[in-house]
């Protein structure tokens, strides 16, 4: 037992760090044009190496820092759509620019939008819509974040979904971190 109280610190403080890291990786993820592969690269690096000075070997290593890119990913879409829940404006966006795309395969459409109060939203839209068209659109009049439509519901399931995630890590870190050493 006291082997075991020894070891609580050290999976405190793991589980701490990482969760630290991950609402970082949210913070720079908000919008649409975040720095999602260095971010994400990043996340993945310090979630492979947070059971360091544990006897974690390659499995459960890799599984803690795929847990924290998805808690990243999934904590992001969540906030994005908790802000336009809260605060976001509906709006009217006209197409500004329609270009096509040509991903190695079919041809496909990729448009620019500008809201009628004159902001570019960041991000093509992959819809076929001729340049002039009008569509409904939700905007973070203080953010980067918006979404094609109305304003969302409250983000209940992807909430849900974050929170899941973040038990399953823990008691994985914690896990490792407690697990008896041979």
């Amino acid at each position: 037992m006291a082997e075991l109280i020894r070891r609580l610190p050290g999976a405190v403080l793991r589980n701490c760090l990482l969760l630290a890291v991950e609402f970082g990786a949210i913070w720079f993820l908000q919008g649409p044009e975040g720095a999602w592969v260095p971010v994400l690269l990043a996340v993945f690096v310090v979630g492979a190496a947070v059971p360091h000075g544990t006897d974690a070997e390659f499995v459960a290593r890799t599984s803690v820092a795929l847990l924290a890119v998805a808690i990243a990913v999934a904590g992001g879409i969540t906030w994005d759509r908790h802000t336009l829940h809260d605060r976001g404006r509906e709006e009217q966006a006209v197409v500004a620019e329609r270009k096509t795309v040509e991903d190695g395969g079919a041809p496909a459409p990729s448009l620019r939008l500008r809201t009628e109060a004159g902001r570019d939203l960041p991000g093509p839209v992959a819809m076929d819509l001729p340049v002039g068209a009008r569509l409904k659109v939700t905007v973070d009049p203080d953010g980067p974040a918006w979404s094609l439509g109305g304003r969302p519901d409250r983000p209940r399931w992807p909430a849900l979904g974050t929170g899941a995630l973040i038990l399953l890590q823990t008691a994985l870190v914690v896990r490792i971190s407690l697990r008896r050493r041979p």
